[in-house]
Formats: structure tokens, C-alpha cells, sequence
């Protein structure tokens, strides 16, 4: 189901998208409205659903090194069970259910490439319902999910350029 949004709700979201902890004040000045509407607008955004602002980890700060997309076989029958499982898991970034040969896709970070080994044998294979499992080493994300905008935001990001 599409929402509507006006043009100042697109413009807020983009400058949000670039940069989630834009001042209320400096939104203001960027979109032409006063703080009070910006934060009125933002607050009806998220209680709408249509943002959340979150602080995004970057795993090699932290030294993990290694990203790995693993695509999962399951067992009709433990399809739910395994996806929990599976997200319990701390290497475990994204479990989403999929189409095609394989069930689940889920992304892992780990330290190095011999634990993303040790998680996809001592782990992952041991799940009660995990038939097969491929796995698929990133070495460079050109783009992540939460860079991701809906087309129809294009022209307000084009605008916040000129701002």
C-alpha cells in the first residue's frame, strides 16, 4: 500500500537520508519552513512508518573483516524454526526468506575467513532442518540497504543538492 507524501515531506526525508542527524534548525532553513513544522512533519513520518532514524554499525570498525551472503536450503516443515534460529545467531546481520532454490538468505560478519568456516560448519550446518547451504563472500558492498531511497524521492534529493 503507497502513502502519499507532499514535496516538504520528500525534501525532509532526503536531507534525512543524507544525513540523520540534521538539526530540526537546519532542516528549516534548508526546506523554507520553520522547526516547528519540520519537527511535526519528521514526527508524523516515523509514527507513520515511513523512516526510522537509527545510528548504522559498521562492522569493520569493530574488526569484522569478513562479510558473507549464505544462501539456505531448509525443510519445508522447519522453514520458521531455522530462520530463528538462524537470527539468534551473533554473526548474523539479515535473515530474510527467499524465492527460488534456495529458502533463507542470510548475510554474516565475522573476524576472519576461518570463523565465517567455523560458522557456516559448527553452526549453521547443525541447525536442526538446514538441508544445503551456499555461501558467497562479499568483498565490497557498492551500495547498502540503508543508502537505499524510493524513486519518487529522486527529484527532492536533486533539490536538497542546490540547497
Amino acid at each position: 500500500m503507497t502513502k502519499k507524501i507532499d514535496e516538504l515531506d520528500k525534501k525532509l526525508l532526503a536531507l534525512l537520508a543524507r544525513d540523520g542527524r540534521m538539526s530540526s534548525a537546519q532542516m528549516a532553513r534548508l526546506v523554507g519552513a520553520s522547526e516547528r513544522t519540520v519537527v511535526n512533519r519528521v514526527n508524523k513520518l516515523i509514527q507513520s512508518g515511513a523512516i526510522s532514524i537509527i545510528g548504522v554499525i559498521n562492522s569493520t570498525f569493530f574488526g569484522y573483516e569478513v562479510m558473507a551472503d549464505i544462501f539456505c536450503e531448509v525443510e519445508s516443515s522447519e522453514f520458521d524454526e531455522v530462520a530463528r534460529s538462524v537470527a539468534a545467531f551473533p554473526e548474523v546481520r539479515y535473515v530474510a526468506a527467499s524465492f527460488g532454490d534456495r529458502d533463507i538468505s542470510i548475510q554474516v560478519v565475522t573476524k576472519s575467513t576461518g570463523e565465517l568456516h567455523k560458522f557456516v560448519t559448527e553452526k549453521l550446518a547443525r541447525v536442526p532442518g538446514v538441508e544445503r547451504t551456499s555461501t558467497v563472500v562479499v568483498p565490497t558492498v557498492i551500495k547498502d540497504i540503508h543508502e537505499w531511497l524510493p524513486e519518487e524521492l529522486g527529484a527532492a534529493i536533486d533539490q536538497s543538492d542546490d540547497v
